[in-house]
């Protein structure tokens, strides 16, 4: 919207951004944030942890935000840790949960068990302690210039909270990055960048979503070097005033065993028991790696999400087959394929779950009666199966992580059995298994004319 102001009006806004850069001076006006609380469902209305605090910035703020941040990140991207994925270019949560669940299964595929923790940080960027942050720049070697300048951004900022039409009175911010900004998952980044890294152990970062993991033959060993890791962490949080949420940290025993270890994890000398399952990233997690469970997860949000949509896809809906078609790609199919390169080699059965609720859903969607062919609906709206979908999003994933520079990615166990796979395609007698054999089963698409009354 801003691109439409006179070029006049560009051009002062243009000089004011300048002269904040030059001054190293954020403008006082610009550091007032209106704070709308959201109701959480399912919560206790009485109580203010029930509601989920929206931060709203002036757009111009955010305008000065984005070029202060690309000059920020030219001087610290190439410093950050490569195991932090989160709020950085080319990376996303599909790579980190790739390259966690392939050290997994590579520990699988050579007798190995892999023990690991999930930490959950309380109010992650509400409580960065500034002062801490700017000395951790100073330690990035950032240009003093731009540390005076994000000093000023961070410091004196206000914040009032708005209900209905009412405004509260203005309190003052003492600590955290700006919630809803450009700058602050950045600024998070670097707060953590100096999170406390073990040989025997890896970590797994996605802003403030963190797991830590070992892998080895011995179950003892396993938790002993988990054990030592999370003594270092508990040093690191106190030092850097971070606070943990001690009853939503989990751990899980990645192994084909039944019988798990003992739970003498501990994480500020409380005990963190074994779960069966875990969520990160949106990914529900078992200890075999099966993904049953999320499978599960998708078909019931699918179910959910389907009949809210229904008066646009159903029967009774008055929009075209083309826009009817067009809500099941953009918010329903979305659902199901997140992260598909993850667990895309699901088990046959839990694959064909998902093919028979995309089967369901557009033949609502395409009104036919049940003696039509699912294939011939499919082939006449051009819809691939999901076996097909997931192949094309896996083929785009691996393409982007052979071209990425992270060290993570590249050191990501896949890599060698992803040529393992193309090399099979060159000998068909010998067929891939894992990851990457769904990729190999490609089939054509063929038109027919079921739907031609349509």
């Amino acid at each position: 919207m801003l691109k439409h102001l006179p070029k006049r009006t560009i051009v002062r806004i243009t000089y004011l951004i300048n002269c904040i850069i030059k001054l190293s001076h954020f403008p006082k006006s610009w550091k007032t944030a209106v704070v709308v609380p959201i109701y959480k469902a399912g919560k206790d209305a009485q109580s203010p942890d029930s509601y989920r605090p929206i931060s709203l910035l002036s757009a111009l703020s955010k305008l000065a935000e984005s070029i202060i941040l690309n000059r920020l990140e030219a001087e610290t991207e190439d410093k950050l840790i490569p195991f932090q994925f989160g709020f950085r270019k080319g990376l996303s949560t599909t790579e980190q949960l790739l390259r966690m669940t392939e050290h997994i299964r590579e520990g699988f595929s050579n007798y190995f068990d892999t023990a690991a923790v999930f930490i959950d940080i309380a109010k992650a960027f509400d409580r960065v302690w500034i002062d801490g942050l700017i000395y951790k720049m100073h330690k990035l070697k950032v240009p003093r210039q731009m540390i005076l300048l994000i000093q000023s951004y961070l410091k004196n900022r206000e914040f009032v909270v708005r209900v209905g039409n009412e405004l509260s009175t203005p309190r003052t911010t003492e600590a955290g990055v700006v919630q809803g900004s450009r700058l602050g998952p950045h600024c998070f980044n670097i707060f953590i960048n100096d999170i406390c890294q073990m040989p025997d152990t890896q970590i797994c970062l996605f802003a403030d979503d963190t797991a830590i993991m070992c892998t080895g033959p011995v179950k003892r060993v396993n938790v002993e070097k988990l054990n030592s890791h999370l003594a270092e962490l508990e040093k690191w949080l106190i030092k850097w005033k971070i606070k943990i949420n001690k009853d939503k940290c989990q751990a899980m025993y990645f192994t084909k065993a039944r019988k798990l270890p003992p739970p003498q994890k501990k994480l500020f000398r409380r005990a963190i028991p074994w779960c069966s399952e875990v969520n990160y990233l949106g990914i529900t997690l078992d200890k075999q790696l099966t993904f049953k469970k999320h499978i599960s997860n998708i078909k019931a949000k699918l179910k959910t999400s389907r009949a809210i949509l229904m008066p646009l896809i159903g029967k009774n809906s008055k929009l075209s087959l083309g826009n009817r078609l067009l809500l099941y790609k953009s918010m329903l199919r979305p659902l199901i394929s997140y992260a598909s390169p993850v667990w895309g080699a699901a088990a046959k059965v839990h694959m064909q779950t998902l093919e028979r609720l995309q089967n369901l859903t557009v033949r609502l969607i395409a009104r036919q009666p049940w003696y039509i062919r699912n294939s011939n609906i499919r082939k006449d709206l051009c819809l691939p199966t999901i076996q097909e979908h997931f192949q094309k999003i896996a083929e785009k994933a691996f393409r982007k992580v052979d071209a990425s520079d992270n060290t993570a990615i590249q050191n990501i166990p896949a890599q060698q059995r992803k040529m393992k796979a193309l090399e099979a395609m060159r000998f068909p007698h010998n067929p891939p298994t894992g990851l990457f054999s769904f990729l190999l089963r490609p089939q054509p698409c063929q038109r027919t004319d079921a739907l031609v009354a349509l």
